[in-house]
């Protein structure tokens, strides 16, 4: 019989491979590290281009153009601050939001690392971190070392009272930068325990303004095209050069939400003003004198507007509409009559998110005639919610009488049944 045993080497001595260590960062660094760097990419944008600015033109120092740079970062946070002599508080929302999304995945990896040890063992052996608890450590740490940063630049560079409107202003856009960025890096939707209904609210409120911005940004390339002579016109007489040219441009990029946002109150039929007096809306055009800035080439001529710029106030509409759509297929056995509540609840509330995105991106380029250029917020705050409401009040009415009938023997659910079977 053949052998079949086999012999088989094995070493005794050879020992398991030691683990690996590895260096684990403590969250609150990046955090720290995180908000510091943010703000200084932030100021870094602004010099550069001051700095471009200066070679190409001896008519100051680089430390004149470093502060004015300085200058235009504070007032990206909400501090007026002094431009050419002018009293200026016309905030460029364009870099405030560039230094929010530069935040998201610096806060957000702060975030995945303290939920490495933000960690409670649970009774299913599972490991379970406590997410709420963890945004607003790791979101309100990265907000008070921006604030702090910001406030202290302000302060050295352009003074005390501006700097306290740059502590108000810096800490708002780093808690939300904080707090978004926080929550994304932990896949985390704070709005989860609410009720189905009221959890779309905020969606809602967000689909009526992309609507509103995207045709307010329609309406602001078709005004620039139609006066792209007059632009032009302006540009010339400024006779800018090629450096020129890019700080031209860079002016413009960081305005341009402010622009789309004044095009918005113009659509909604609130109007925009350009100075004392002035007005600019659907059925009339009456400015005065303009500063020399290429984007104002886009106002038409004094006088009547066409009547068919009415038209425009559908983009309203149907944002007031699509508010109203968004709330009430999250309550799909609701009646009739609730949807049309919630629907216009739904249309005010857009209506007035609005008006405050529109607040904020209006402002004033001196104290004089042109101390308050943008929308009209007072008329906004009138015209936006009463139109979205009106048309989202509309929306879900139809929608609750097209809905499909209830089960038979159940009736319509009521807002208490809907969110009990939520429960």
């Amino acid at each position: 019989m053949a052998d079949l045993t086999r012999t088989v080497a094995v070493d005794v001595d050879e020992q398991p491979a030691p683990p690996r260590r590895e260096f684990t960062w403590p969250w609150p660094l990046p955090a720290v590290l995180g908000a510091l760097g943010v703000a200084l990419a932030g100021w870094v944008l602004l010099g550069g281009t001051a700095t471009v600015v200066w070679l190409a033109s001896a008519d100051e120092s680089l430390a004149e153009a470093l502060e004015l740079a300085t200058r235009v970062f504070a007032l990206a946070h909400g501090a007026p601050v002094e431009l050419a002599g002018q009293r200026v508080t016309l905030v460029p929302l364009g870099l405030t939001f560039v230094l929010v999304f530069l935040a998201l995945p610096v806060v957000g990896f702060a975030a995945r690392l303290a939920a490495g040890r933000d960690v409670e063992p649970g009774g299913d052996g599972a490991v379970h971190a406590d997410p709420d608890r963890i945004i607003w450590w790791v979101g309100g740490t990265y907000a008070a070392t921006y604030t702090l940063a910001v406030t202290a630049v302000t302060g050295a560079v352009v003074g005390g009272p501006a700097a306290a409107s740059a502590l108000v202003g810096s800490g708002l856009v780093g808690l939300v930068a904080g707090l978004w960025g926080a929550a994304n890096g932990l896949g985390h939707d704070p709005t989860s325990r609410w009720p189905g209904w009221v959890r779309a609210v905020p969606r809602a409120m967000g689909v009526a303004l992309a609507m509103l911005l995207a045709g307010g940004a329609v309406a602001l390339g078709l005004a620039l095209y139609a006066g792209r002579g007059r632009v032009g016109a302006i540009t010339e007489s400024l006779d800018p050069g090629v450096v020129g040219l890019v700080a031209l441009a860079v002016l413009h990029l960081i305005y341009l939400p402010n622009l789309v946002l004044w095009a918005v109150s113009w659509l909604l039929g609130a109007g925009v003003t350009l100075g004392d007096g002035s007005l600019l809306s659907l059925v009339i055009s009456d400015v005065g004198m303009l500063p020399a800035i290429p984007a104002l080439g886009a106002v038409p001529e004094p006088g009547l507007a066409s009547q068919g710029n009415l038209w425009w106030l559908a983009i309203g509409v149907v944002a007031g509409a699509l508010a109203a759509l968004v709330v009430t297929l999250a309550r799909p056995r609701a009646r009739f009559d609730e949807t049309a509540l919630v629907g216009a609840l739904s249309g005010v509330l857009a209506g007035l998110l609005v008006t405050a995105a529109a607040s904020v991106a209006s402002g004033g380029l001196g104290t004089d005639r042109l101390a308050h250029i943008g929308a009209r917020t007072g008329q906004l705050a009138v015209f936006a919610p009463t139109l979205l409401g009106l048309a989202g009040l509309v929306a879900g009415l139809a929608l609750g009488l097209l809905r499909r009938p209830a089960p038979a023997g159940g009736g319509a659910q009521t807002i208490d049944e809907e969110e009990e079977g939520e429960r």
